[in-house]
This record gives C-alpha cells, structure tokens and sequence, in this order.
C-alpha cells in the first residue's frame, strides 16, 4: 500500500546541482528530509515559496555564483516565518555571521560541518512545526470564541463579556433581565450598579481573583440583581475567564434562581432551540469528527397537536405542549439531555444506547408520553408522539446531519431506528465469516500491494479534448483470484477499512495523474469517496499533501459522492464542496436524480458534474419515461452550469436520444468495459 510522505520540502539556494544532492545526501542520511528544490539565485525566491510550500530555506553562501546580499534581502522583504540556514566558508564565518543576524537568519553553520547542519536543520524544522501547531491552535481558539458568542445571542441564560468592572459584549436575554429592550443601554452601565451593595465586596473579589492567570477556574455566586425601575431579583451568577476580540475578560452566565440553573437537564422544562442540541453533539466528538462517546439521539414531534390547536384553540394548544414537555422531562429523568427544537418538535440525546436499548427507550416514550386529557380530541389507543432515533458511533457527520437523519426518520415511521458511524445504513449488517475472509483478503492486498486501478473512459458529446476516465477498484487476494469493487466494499465499510482503500485509491490516481501529465496526456480522473471518508476533517490535507507530492494541480482531479451520502450529510458536504474548490479539485454527485427534488441539491452545492444513475441508459431507446425524465435532468443541471454524465450505456441506440438530450459525456460497457489501459479503444 503506498504511504504518502510527510518529509517536509526544502528549498536550497544554490548554482550547482551537485552541491545540492550533497547536501540532501547528508540530510536524508539523518532522515530529515526527503523531498528538495533548487534555484540559482534570489530571483524568483518569492514566487517558489508560495507555489511549491517550502518549509526550510539553506543558502549557500560559499558558493560563488549566489549573491548573498540579494537572497538575504529578498528574504527579508519576505516576512516569512520559513527559517533560514545560511551556509559559509569557515574562513567567512565571522563576517557572514554579523551580517545575517541583520536579515533574520536563523543559523549560520561552517560548510564543513554535517553535523552541525544537521543539528540545525532539525531544530528549525521542530521549532517551524511548534509554530505552525501553534497558530492552528490560536485559529481554533478563535473558532470557539466564535462559537461562544453566536451560542450566547440564542441562549435564553443572561450572557455578557466583562472588563475592569464594565461591560465589553451582553446578549439580549441579559438586557432583559435588568428590563433593558437594547443591549447598548446595558453596556453604558457599569457592572457594580446592575447589583445590590451587599454583594459589590464578594463581586470585585471575583473580578480581582478570576483572571487569564487562572483559565481553568470558574465561580459560582448566588447575587441579588437590581433594575432601573428599582425591582430586585436573585440569580445565580457562574464567571469563568474568557477571552472578547483579542482582549482577556471575564465572561459571566446569569440564570435568575427563580428557574433551574441553565446546566440542570433531568427533570427541568427542555430547553428550545437547535443551537444546544448542536452543542450537546460536539460534547461527544473530538476535532477528527471521532465519537468519544457513543450516543443515541432521538427526534419527538407530537404529531396531532395540530389537530388539538384546531379544535380546542392556539393558546390552549401551546399550554397543552408545555405540558407535555414536562411530562416528557419528567419520563426522561436522568438518562439524557432534551431540547426542545420546534413548537412540537423534541431533541433528546442519550449516552451509551445500542439498537435495542434506544428500541425500548422509543417505545416507553411511545407509550407514556401522552397530552394532557383535556385534550379531547385524542384518541387513547394511538400514541401522541411520533419517534425516530439514529444511534451514533465511530465517526460522525455535522450535527446538522444528525438531526436531519433523526427527523427524517421520525416523519417517516411511527419510531424507527438507523445506525451510523463504522456500521452499515441498513437494518441488518453483513457478518459471519464470509465477511471476515473478505475483510482478511483486503487487509492482505493493502499490504501487499494486491490492488489495482481500473478505467473507464468519460466520452465528451460535446468536444471536450480531455481525457476524463472514472477510476474503478480491483483486489487480487492470495490466490490472485480478482475481485470488483461491488464484492467487497460492502464489508470494508462495516470493518472499517474503507478509508484505508480510498486513500489507497486516491494517492494511487494522483501519482498516474502526474505521470500522464508529465508525458504530454490532458488526463483528468474521477474518483469516488465513501461517506467515512468525507467525515474526516483531515481528508482535504490529505489529498493536498498527495497534490502536491505529485506536482498535479487540483482541477485535474474529481471527487464524486453518491447522491444518497450527500443527501444525508448536507452539512458536511457542504463544507467539504468549499474546501474542495479551494484547492481547485472538481465535485461531482453519482447516482444523481434519484431523489424526489434534485433541484435542491443543486441549490445547496456548488457542483461541477452530476453523474446520472445507470438505470436510466437502460431500455433508453424504447421508454419514453426514461426518455422525459433524462430531458430534465440533463437541462436542470445546464439551468445550474452543471455538466451532465449519463453513466451505464450499453447500446448504439441510446447515443441519439443521449445527443438530443444534451447531455454533455457518456460513459458505459457500450463504449468500452474497464480497462487497466489509459487508452480508448477503437
């Protein structure tokens, strides 16, 4: 199985190319690095940077040929946070070393010095990767600030950012508890006068002991509040240190006490709205998008209370919900955290549920979770509530996702459930030993270099000169017995191996994309992604790193989706379509127009190809509803400046309504099967 490297580049200044491989000699001895660029002189210093990503520049400053004063100003004039190494004569050293320290050289060693160069350029590239982990972590911090405050404009818990006793940011649920309509009248305010005098000692104790010096400290007060029109109310005051547009301050969470504090769940009235269900969810999943703790969630929607509004009135339908709500609190206890997300809609999250726990769970509530019966209209022998849950393991998609897969299910059946996350999406997963020989076998051809990409050409109706090939898998297993893809990817999906053979598959196409390239071929390859995959945050990195191993350019490589994948991971694909384009890399949807409203999909994402399902190309010619409907999924996607790919065709006859259609490629058996050949045979 090919792993990519992750030797950083290095950037050498140099005339003479001999002095370069001497010195890579040297470094690759050490294993430090692998990968090397060479110029002659400062020209063009700027530009190779930026293009190629360099991590470590060595100037060699005994060499005749390169101006040190022109690399070193070119350098500076840089402001780059690429270290430096220059390289001297040892006769020139002391001289060379005073001048560079002006331009920001990190180390000046001896040209007869290995060991001093190696221990140089081991340090700089540790101290470059400190760095870079560095500003990550500060550009995640900053993420979270974010977070912080969006979550602080939807929560219903008084919310404000404070600084030397005076306010910095407050949300609107903190100026209406001091019955202010505007935040900005709050913020004009010091934070002492919103407060009792008894409490002004214990409140600047708190200001003076809570700093940036302590990030890990919160405190939790109980404070008498006081408004304008001089009424009074107690609440519990939570301060913690926190951080406002770059500034250290402290942030304070005020819930007055005559409700539950904002963290009791178990038997309190859920809380409303999406952001704190999106909250919960990220609690359980690390930055990888890796599931720390397995959950269940569940979506609720009384279904009939519409029925009830009708008969029995708005606002004695709202009371009759609020009821409910309790009562769905109170069945809930404990065992997990419930938001409420609609006017009849409930999120409930629960830890640590299998498929028949979160079935038991689904059906208790079915049962007991019941409108008031005043409600007259109801009918004792069907359940108030409708039920879905979508049990979570493994890796997850946006939370977005989660909930959308939860109400999905619910407005679809009574209560029913779906597993994601390392698992299939259907009710009963492959298993016994069939599937652990073919897991077997896929391990082995990982290992032992047993797979194989296969082709097929795109044919362009439409003139395009490109090379567009669909990149097919294939596996040899120890009897060199030859599998397609549609005999094991199945079980690689349920054992977890899938992203290993995507990787597998991607590198391997990027490589034959950068060898056709450098021969002079304009070859262009599609490559499917499995769902796992997309849910690694890491994946973009990934193909760049490939991209740029590879010397091949983004847009010389398309990444396709199942239509069924991204319909359930909207969220997800969605941020992965951008990053995507980003890096120039094409998107495309397979299986597309399987769906009810495709347009939508094509409003969501900015895609560049859809690939029809290959069920529409067969019986073409003779069936006038396939003809119709490929009409307008071919003029949907150019109404989108999509182009259009009519996969599965298999006869002669298909091309002429494909033509008329307007589609834009084909691809089938009918033009040619799969081949291990970049060459379309005639």
């Amino acid at each position: 199985m090919p792993t990519h490297s992750q030797q950083p580049t290095l950037l050498i200044v140099t005339s003479e190319t001999s002095e370069a491989e001497r010195l890579m000699a040297t470094l690759r001895e050490a294993r430090l690095a692998e990968l090397s660029l060479s110029i002659p002189g400062a020209e063009h210093l700027d530009k190779v940077i930026t293009a190629r990503g360099c991590d470590l520049i060595l100037c060699c400053g005994y060499d005749r040929d390169v101006e040190v004063d022109k690399v070193l100003s070119a350098y500076k004039r840089l402001k780059t946070t690429i270290p430096l190494i220059l390289l001297a004569d040892p006769e020139q050293w002391e001289t060379e070393a005073a001048r560079a320290r002006r331009f920001g050289v990190r180390d000046i060693v001896r040209r007869a010095d290995p060991e001093h160069l190696r221990l140089s350029v081991a340090r700089e590239l540790a101290d470059l990767k400190a760095r870079q982990a560095a500003e990550a972590l500060n550009g995640r911090l900053r993420q979270c600030e974010q977070g912080i405050l969006q979550l602080a404009e939807v929560t219903r818990a008084g919310v404000a950012f404070v600084q030397d006793g005076l306010h910095l940011e407050v949300n609107q649920s903190y100026a209406r508890l001091f019955g202010q309509l505007s935040t900005e009248e709050v913020l004009s305010t010091p934070l002492l006068d919103l407060f009792e005098p008894e409490y002004h000692a214990a409140i600047r104790d708190l200001l003076k002991s809570t700093g940036p010096a302590d990030p890990g400290s919160i405190v939790l007060l109980d404070v008498g509040c006081r408004r304008p029109d001089a009424t009074r109310f107690d609440a519990r005051l939570l301060a913690s240190p926190s951080e406002f547009e770059g500034e250290s301050c402290l942030r304070l969470i005020l819930q007055p006490i005559e409700t539950p504090p904002i963290y009791a769940v178990a038997t309190a009235p859920p809380t409303a709205g999406l952001a704190p269900l999106i909250a919960e969810i990220e609690s359980h999943i690390d930055e990888q998008r890796l599931v720390i703790r397995p959950f269940a969630i569940f979506y609720i929607r009384v279904a009939k209370i519409s029925d009830v509004m009708r008969e029995m009135g708005l606002s004695i339908g709202l009371e009759l919900l609020d009821e409910f709500s309790h009562t769905l609190s109170r069945l809930i206890g404990g065992r997990g955290s419930l938001v409420r997300v609609s006017e009849n809609g409930f999120g409930l999250i629960v830890d640590g549920l299998d498929e028949h726990g979160a079935q038991a769970l689904a059906a208790e509530l079915s049962a007991q979770a019941r409108l008031p019966m005043r409600a007259s209209v109801q009918d004792a022998t069907v359940p108030d509530c409708q039920i879905g849950y979508f049990l979570v393991r493994d890796r997850a998609s946006a939370p977005e996702d989660i909930i959308n897969a939860a109400y999905r299910l619910c407005i679809g059946h009574h209560y029913v459930g779906q597993a994601v996350g390392g698992g299939p999406k259907t009710s009963a997963p492959a298993g016994g030993d069939d599937e652990a020989t073919i897991a077997h076998k896929i391990e082995y051809a990982l290992h032992n270099d047993q797979l194989k990409l296969v082709y097929q050409p795109i044919i362009s109706l439409m003139g395009d000169s490109q090379e567009n090939y669909s990149v097919l898998l294939r596996l040899f297993d120890e009897d060199e017995n030859l599998l397609e893809a549609k005999d094991f990817i199945g079980a690689a999906i349920r054992r977890g191996l899938i992203e290993e053979l995507d990787r597998w598959t991607l590198r391997s196409a990027i490589d034959v994309i950068g060898q056709r390239r450098r021969a002079g071929h304009s070859l262009s390859l599609f490559v499917n992604l499995s769902e796992d995959t997309l849910r690694n945050p890491n994946t973009v990195l990934w193909i760049c790193d490939c991209l740029r191993e590879f010397d091949v350019r983004g847009n010389w490589l398309t990444i396709q989706f199942r239509e069924d994948v991204v319909v359930g991971n909207l969220a997800s694909i969605g941020k992965l379509v951008e990053t995507l384009h980003k890096i120039k890399c094409r998107v495309a949807v397979n299986h597309f127009g399987t769906t009810e409203r495709p347009e939508m999909l094509l409003q969501a994402l900015a895609l560049d190809f859809v690939l029809l399902r290959p069920s529409l190309a067969q019986g073409l010619a003779d069936d006038s509803a396939k003809q119709q409907r490929l009409v307008q999924l071919a003029t949907l996607a150019r109404e989108f400046n999509v182009r259009s790919v009519v996969t599965g065709v298999e006869d002669a006859r298909a091309l002429t309504v494909l033509w008329t259609a307007g589609v834009d490629y084909v691809q089938g058996n009918f033009l040619q099967r799969p081949s291990t050949t970049l060459e379309v045979q005639t």
